[in-house]
């Protein structure tokens, strides 16, 4: 009998740079406007990574929370996906440095390089390993 397993998430963490940078800012840098700005973008503000601040510092943080909120040991964790374009470097993969500062031993890490998609791609990545 084929058994089917169910897929889902079981817990979600953010991160966030601390400084922001505000169109106002931007309109005192370059000639343009917060108007311009919004009605083009829809950007209000943007956040800036501190000099010592990695992808992988978020991410990190970003799964400690997930992990907490689901209530999992990050040593029950086999595979380790981190999609993002604003990798740390390109070889070893952000994943890497995410599994070693969240202190995991034994798990597969890469990246997956899919820009805006990449959540997308990363949860029918993670089903398919599943």
């Amino acid at each position: 009998m084929n058994k089917l397993r169910a897929v889902g998430l079981l817990g979600t963490g953010s991160a966030v740079p601390e400084r922001i940078l505000t169109n106002q800012d931007l309109e005192r840098m370059v000639d343009t406007s917060d108007e311009w700005i919004r009605t083009r973008t829809g950007i209000l503000e943007r956040r800036i990574c501190a000099p010592d601040e990695a992808a992988s510092d978020l991410a990190a943080e970003s799964a400690r929370k997930a992990l907490e909120h689901a209530k999992v040991d990050p040593q029950e964790i086999e595979l380790l996906i981190v999609a993002t374009v604003s990798q740390d470097t390109l070889c070893p993969a952000t994943a890497c440095y995410v599994q070693e500062q969240l202190g995991i031993k034994a798990c597969a890490a890469f990246d997956l390089n899919a820009a805006c998609t990449g959540f997308i791609y990363g949860i029918t990545v993670a089903k398919a390993y599943i």
